[in-house]
């Protein structure tokens, strides 16, 4: 016979699963592309990528199970544009089991493929959260966002990276930090400038956004860090034009006015240069979205 004391525990670890079900975390940010016969995943942050494990399965279809490669990049071939498949990616260790929800997405792979835009920059580029920008602004689904988070100046090796891909990037977006100001304008200028040469000679479009300027409260405790900030983005700003670049102006859509081109106290974390998420739903969603778009067809003209 079946104790009370049994009966009991499993009643109390059916309650615990349950419970640690509703506080499961989301996986990190796992980029999906859907291109002609293929699908890409790609973990960018390379996120603990030798525990999870990637299942592709449709209705008459046999599941495929495949891990990351040592690149963060799993990638399904030889699949049909006619058919919807079922994506699995989930942790395989018990821990990760235990914190981690399992993401299921149904996707099609796409004979014209997507449009695969890589947003290059530092903690104020991880919290904008890009992969739940669909769900905040309406745009075509062919544009897939994805990021790097690249705590530096020097986006030259991410770069690189982006070239080795199996998957065709459509557009890099490069953004630098505040944190890095006050720079050696010249020293910069010149690394911009072999970045755009780059990506424009592997037929790339290139997107310069400005750095986010910072509040005055900040300004004041950091000095020569924000006009090393108004200085460089008004380089970006006239480079992009000589070189009919479109520019991402973060800067004038969060400053106090024309006049004063400080970072507004309301868009601004504690620290006076890191963002709020008001600031991101209010000012930058839209703005990512509409340049993207504009830039892409400007190219395709």
């Amino acid at each position: 016979m079946i104790s009370k004391v049994f009966i009991t525990a499993v009643i109390v670890v059916i309650i615990f699963a349950i419970g640690l079900t509703k506080v499961k975390r989301d996986l990190p940010f796992q980029e999906i592309i859907p291109m002609d016969g293929k699908i890409a995943i790609i973990n960018s942050g390379n996120w603990y990528p030798e525990k999870i494990e990637l299942t592709l399965s449709s209705e008459n279809f046999q599941p495929i199970i495949k891990r990351y490669n040592n690149s963060g990049v799993c990638l399904f071939e030889n699949l049909s544009n006619d058919v919807e498949y079922k994506l699995k990616i989930k942790r395989t260790d018990l821990k990760g089991q235990i914190l981690y929800k399992r993401l299921t997405k149904s996707i099609r792979p796409r004979s014209d493929n997507s449009n695969y835009i890589v947003l290059l920059g530092a903690s104020i580029t991880k919290q904008w959260h890009l992969n739940k920008l669909p769900e905040r602004v309406s745009f075509d689904d062919k544009f897939i966002f994805g990021y790097r988070t690249i705590y530096e100046f020097d986006k030259g090796k991410a770069i690189d990276g982006l070239l080795d891909l199996p998957v065709p990037v459509k557009s890099v977006i490069i953004k630098e930090c505040s944190a890095y100001f006050p720079i050696d304008q010249e020293v910069s200028q010149k690394q911009i400038k072999g970045w755009i040469e780059k990506l424009k000679t592997n037929n790339i479009v290139p997107i310069l956004a400005t750095v986010v300027p910072v509040t005055k409260e900040h300004d004041q405790k950091h000095p020569g860090r924000f006009n090393s900030i108004l200085k460089y983005n008004e380089f970006i700003r006239d480079y992009a034009a000589q070189e009919s670049i479109s520019v991402l102006d973060l800067a004038r859509g969060l400053q106090i006015s024309q006049e004063d081109k400080h970072l507004r106290d309301a868009y601004a974390q504690k620290d006076g240069n890191h963002l709020v998420k008001q600031a991101y739903e209010e000012s930058l969603d839209n703005i990512i979205v509409s340049v993207v778009q504009k830039a892409i067809k400007d190219k395709s003209n």
